[in-house]
């Protein structure tokens, strides 16, 4: 088997849904020893941010987020539940479910740092950053002001990779399966498409080391899960 594959969950992401995710688990648990799922919890705050146009104070929707999300308990029953129909998915604790607070360290502040300084100082990548962050906030409630949700879309995807660059490079993750389709600098930059890697953001060695991520392309199962190509 392969070393540990992580399974993200996006909160925001209507596609994730018992119909969806059962039918693509079971080829990861046979093609892999142990299935980390990672629930971005704590990045809903920037869709909550959107509230300050509606008159709400930013300490009282950070303090209302922080009181009443249930977020990671909630996606963690439910993923007991699909676990259970899967055979051999519970032996030898073979799954765990982890929240941004499990990796919110002083080496993930350094790698968002890392980010926010390729953000600021590359230019083709801060391009590709801002062509996401809009292409999201044209899809979101017009209620709210395009720029107002350009800029939250904006911070949402940069703590986003900031995340994924913590723990595929620091916790030795080298696989990723994701319900979705990565942002294009999602993809470009573990496809090599810039002059730095997510191991330098990480100022870590590769040793040789390359993550794959895959995504469904259409369809469920096994010949489903395929590895795209960079932007």
């Amino acid at each position: 088997m392969l070393g540990p594959a992580l399974f993200p969950i996006s909160l925001s992401n209507q596609v994730f849904s018992t119909e969806k995710v059962l039918p693509a688990l079971p080829y990861i648990f046979t093609r892999h020893e142990r299935v980390v799922f990672f629930v971005a919890d704590h990045l809903q705050i920037y869709n909550k941010a959107l509230r300050l146009a509606e008159g709400f104070a930013l300490p009282e929707i950070v303090h209302d987020f922080n009181g009443r999300q249930h977020y990671l308990p909630e996606r963690n029953r439910w993923i007991e539940r699909l676990t259970a129909r899967i055979p051999g998915a519970n032996v030898n604790s073979r799954w765990k479910v982890i929240g941004i607070d499990d990796i919110a360290d002083a080496k993930c502040f350094r790698i968002f740092r890392n980010v926010m300084l390729a953000y600021y100082s590359v230019n083709n990548f801060r391009a590709e950053v801002d062509q996401a962050a809009h292409e999201h906030a044209i899809r979101r409630s017009e209620r709210y002001a395009l720029e107002e949700r350009e800029g939250l879309s904006r911070g949402y995807l940069l703590e986003e990779i900031a995340l994924s660059i913590r723990i595929h490079v620091l916790d030795g993750i080298d696989f990723e399966y994701y319900i979705g389709q990565h942002v294009p600098p999602m993809l470009n930059l573990y496809g090599g498409k810039y002059d730095f890697s997510p191991f330098d953001l990480a100022e870590m060695p590769p040793a040789g080391r390359k993550v794959s991520l895959y995504v469904l392309n259409g369809g469920h199962g096994a010949d489903h899960w395929i590895e795209p190509t960079a932007a």
